[in-house]
């Protein structure tokens, strides 16, 4: 009963989900989910397609989840037409096994032919195929990687003014806290449907806590702790964050639990940074470096990577702050201890955002120094970890100092280096922003 007591939370958003869904699915006129989510109910997304995929689920339709690159917005269409492609192989021997007529094969596409229309084409192939064993083929656009916002929400539009029966339904997921595709649900609302999840994930894990019990004991009293202080933070409660992490900071240094002491103040240093207030982050992360100094001293083994990682949103937060030297410092300070750890994707970012300090200060030649430091790095980088660094924010910004007087020569040389260590493709998009 204690077990079924935890779920409830969790199987009551779910049944949520499930709802809206359903809502969508009897629309005649919907070919487009458009389904918007807080940042920490997306996993909680990724549960109900994965129910929905096994015998266990309760709607009769069929969830495929497509995650090809968008790379190039004129070819996306094919692309998930051949993803479409390559999911089927990989479970064909398995649907005939089961019985299931496993033949299907996509339809050649016209040559010339819109990547959209070979898209929807190639969708209404793969349900006219497999009737009658599910309602509705339902396609989950998850694109991998950076996806640059306005050309996506045009691709999206085409999609659905283009979209055929109602028997080949789409899912595009959008973020509450940055939406990119509410215009389109705007201007297509006979064909788009917006469901808000409103999940409440905050709420559900401290309906969690309390039924796990044991909140007399040190492990119970933090844990609910640190799950009510993530609450407050989601509602940018910041005054009762405070208190709570102050409370959950006390239990662990009582009990001498290093890193958890750590994570009281660095949660709550992100929750002051998301809400734009950057010296009150400042402020806080200085207690979460000075915790992970103590459980150093103390040589608890996960110390010095709690403490890169501190240090890192340290420098973050002079960044928001627009203190870009004192920024700067700290990224150049951390560079020992990234060193130290090993760690060669976050050595390159000490070096990344070093330079980037250096260039917001105006520091031409420091910010060159650190951009080239940073550049040795990345020589030295496999290839998989050089490809899922920020190895190309770096060459980008050593490329913007190439439009000064003294470095306008080396514009054609690190364009050629960058491109033999990411490939021709290696400048991140402009819409993507400057991570940090």
């Amino acid at each position: 009963m204690a077990d079924q007591d935890i779920r409830a939370p969790i199987l009551r958003r779910l049944e949520r989900l499930r709802t809206q869904w359903r809502e969508f699915a009897e629309d005649p006129e919907a070919r487009l989910l458009h389904w918007v989510l807080a940042q920490g109910e997306w996993q909680l997304l990724e549960t109900f397609f994965q129910v929905e995929d096994h015998e266990s689920g309760t709607t009769p339709d069929l969830f495929l989840r497509l995650t090809p690159a968008f790379e190039e917005p004129s070819r996306y269409g094919l692309a998930l037409a051949e993803s479409l492609s390559v999911q089927y192989a990989a479970v064909r021997d398995e649907l005939a096994a089961a019985g299931a007529d496993a033949s299907w094969s996509a339809p050649r596409p016209a040559h010339g032919a819109d990547d959209v229309d070979v898209f929807h084409e190639t969708a209404a192939s793969f349900h006219a195929h497999h009737q009658p064993l599910f309602r509705h083929l339902v396609l989950v656009l998850l694109p991998e990687g950076d996806v640059p916002a306005q050309e996506w929400a045009r691709w999206v539009e085409r999609a659905v003014e283009r979209a055929r029966g109602p028997h080949v339904r789409l899912v595009c997921v959008d973020s509450r806290e940055d939406p990119r595709l509410a215009e389109v649900a705007r201007r297509q609302a006979r064909r788009v449907r917006t469901r808000v999840a409103d999940l409440g994930m905050g709420a559900a894990l401290e309906e969690v806590s309390t039924a796990a019990g044991r909140l007399d004991t040190p492990q119970g009293r933090y844990r609910h702790l640190f799950v009510q202080l993530g609450r407050a933070i989601e509602a940018r409660d910041l005054g009762r964050a405070e208190q709570l992490a102050a409370q959950a900071a006390a239990v662990a240094h009582q009990q001498q639990w290093g890193h958890l002491l750590v994570a009281s103040w660095f949660a709550l240093g992100a929750g002051y940074l998301a809400v734009g207030r950057p010296v009150e982050a400042i402020r806080v992360y200085r207690q979460a470096e000075a915790a992970a100094l103590e459980a150093q001293a103390r040589g608890e083994p996960t110390a010095p990577a709690l403490r890169l990682k501190v240090r890192l949103a340290l420098g973050a937060g002079f960044v928001a702050a627009a203190a870009y030297g004192r920024g700067a410092a700290v990224y150049e300070e951390t560079v020992p201890l990234a060193e130290q750890l090993q760690d060669t994707r976050m050595l390159l970012e000490c070096w990344r955002m070093a330079a980037y300090c250096h260039e917001l200060a105006r520091m031409h030649d420091a910010s060159w120094r650190c951009g080239m430091e940073g550049l040795k790095v990345g020589q030295r980088m496999d290839e998989e970890t050089r490809r899922s660094s920020t190895l190309g924010y770096l060459g980008e910004g050593l490329l913007r100092l190439t439009r000064t007087w003294q470095y306008r020569e080396h514009a054609s040389p690190l364009m050629q280096q960058m491109e033999k260590l990411l490939g021709p493709r290696w400048r991140p998009s402009a819409s993507r922003g400057m991570p940090s």
